[in-house]
Formats: C-alpha cells, structure tokens, sequence
C-alpha cells in the first residue's frame, strides 16, 4: 500500500494544538493563606474601635465596663474567618474545628493551666513568708471590664473574648501561614513583633499602659516574645485554639489584674519571669535538638492521617505546607 504523508501546513495545525488538560477543581482554584491580608484586616478591625475610643478622650481603666477596649480584642478573630472563608468552605471548618478541639490529652492541658498553676504558687509562696497575698477581689480587676462579674467572671471573659478573639488569629491562623514558610522560631518572631504591634494604639487609650514608663517598654516587648513562644509550642502540639486562648486569658488573669499589680509587682514579675523564663528553656531545646538533627522541638512531626474512605490520606499542607510525617530541615 503507498504511504501517504501530511503536506507541512497540516502538520504545523497539528504542532500548535493545545494539549488536554485535566479540568480545574475547586482546590486548585482555592487561594491558600494570606498572611498579609490577615494581618492588614486584624490591624483594621481592632484599630477602627481603638482609635475612635482615643480620638474621643476616653480612658479604659481597671474594673470599669465602659470605656472599654474589648470589642477590640475580636479582631484578629475576625480577620482569621474572612481569610479562611476567602480559601473555601474546607479551611472555614478546620478553622472552627480548632477553635473548639478540647481532646489534647491532660498533660497539655496543664500547659494550658500553667499561668494559673504558677500564680497559685506564687500565692502560696507569699502567704508562707507572711509577704501577704492580695484580697481575691483585686483578680477581678482588669481593664475594660465590669469588677462586678467576679474573678470567675473576669475570667471567664479573659479566655473567651480575648484569649479566643485573639489566638484564633495569632495562632490559629498567622502562625500556621507563616510556618508553610519558615520554620517555627522565625515564624515565631514575626508574630510576635504583629502581635507586640497590634497593641500600639492601647498605648493611648488604656491607663495602665499609659502609665508605664518607657524604661519597661522592653520588658513588655520581651514578656510578650515569650509568650509567643510558649504558646507557638502550645498550638503546634495540640492544635487547639482553645488551649491557647485558656493560656492567653490566664496569663492575663495572672499577670495583669489589680491584685497582680499591686504593692510593688512581686505577683506580674513573678509570672513574668516563669512565662520567659520556659520560654528560654524552649528556645534552648529547640536549638540543640535541630544543631543534632532530631528535628524541631515547637513543630513535631504531624501523625499520618486516615483518609475519609478508609486508605490513606493525601499528603496534608494545611498547617505547614509539608507533607504529614516530614520533619522542618
């Protein structure tokens, strides 16, 4: 039989015809995090009412309910929801799912208590020395809510308004994004110095920190670094938002009412002292554990996950942007 060929104009045609592709899924078109976006929105949110309060003369102060700060304390909560809801219905409820996740096991929710755990020490200390410990009514005063709720009150609202409408976004969100990127400590850093900038505008509205002297600036600054430390340690272990947000709220409770305050300090700087000084310890861990190659100490490995139909699941970049099991470098 002759063989026949193509002219060349017909092959050219068939030279520049696109290839098939497989068709677009919802995950592909799906954004991932945005870190930028969310601290930009977390700013916005929380300034607009910050800002409005100071531009109008008005003074938060211990124990009173109004002026207050609080509705503030919800927006990097806020700013956490829009960005997930921005990456699809499937990051929406992962989001929800560990702001909620209680089962961590007991051991890290004594990490979650330690603030409290050490200030009952504390107290237990300065009443065996005669020192004195602070009428239970002064717990009950923090800035920017009523002293007429209780110390349970106060408490309760420490965890469920500021330490949730804040750790939702710091580390529910802002630290995971990060960490697809970086590694934990460096992740750490810039959250810290966001979070440590977020506060800047309470500077002028809230009397206690109108009232500190510049000269503690950096110990602020350095409390606040430990915190986010500890609790970067916190949430890569458990996953939990609501740890974190009991750990936020009691450190507060601890470390920031009237009664912590009071006299000359000894209760804030010595809760101070153990939130930085653990965060040391971390810090120290965690180099010698990557100098020896045994990975990170603030980001474990994650355990291999089950598929929902039974097989194994798809390597998962949710929290880390690395596949279930790998380990920082």
């Amino acid at each position: 039989m002759e063989q026949r060929t193509l002219p060349a104009w017909t092959r050219a045609v068939v030279i520049l015809q696109p290839r098939h592709r497989r068709p677009r899924t919802l995950a592909d078109r799906s954004p991932g995090p945005r870190p930028v976006l969310f601290v930009v929105l977390a700013y916005a949110v929380s300034w607009a009412w910050v800002v409005a309060l100071a531009a109008a003369g008005a003074t938060v102060v211990p124990g009173r309910g109004w002026p207050t700060h609080v509705p503030a304390l919800l927006g990097p909560l806020l700013a956490a929801v829009l960005c997930s809801a921005l990456a699809g219905r499937p990051s929406l409820r992962e989001l929800g799912a560990r702001m909620v996740s209680w089962r961590i096991g007991w051991r890290w929710w004594l990490a979650a208590v330690s603030p409290l755990l050490a200030l009952l020490a504390v107290l237990a200390l300065l009443g065996a020395t005669g020192a004195g410990v602070p009428p239970r009514s002064g717990f009950a005063e923090f800035s920017g809510l009523p002293a007429g709720w209780g110390a349970l009150g106060v408490a309760a609202a420490l965890v469920l308004i500021g330490g949730w409408g804040e750790e939702t976004g710091w580390r529910g969100y802002l630290q995971p994004a990060l960490q697809r990127r970086m590694t934990p400590v460096a992740a750490t850093g810039i959250v810290a110095a966001v979070w440590a900038g977020w506060h800047i505008p309470q500077f002028f509205l809230i009397r206690t920190y109108e009232d500190f002297p510049i000269a503690m600036l950096p110990v602020f600054i350095l409390g606040m670094a430990g915190g986010a430390v500890v609790l970067t340690w916190l949430y890569n272990h458990t996953r939990s938002v609501l740890a974190c947000a009991v750990w936020h709220g009691l450190y507060n409770l601890a470390g920031a009412t009237a009664a912590a305050s009071s006299g000359a300090g000894v209760i804030s700087a010595a809760i101070w002292t153990f939130v930085v000084g653990l965060a040391v310890v971390l810090l120290v861990l965690e180099w010698r554990a990557v100098r020896a190659g045994r990975g990170s100490v603030l980001q474990p490995p994650e355990p291999p996950r089950t598929a929902a139909g039974g097989g194994p699941a798809r390597p998962s970049t949710v929290h880390t942007g690395r596949p279930v099991g790998r380990m920082d470098p």
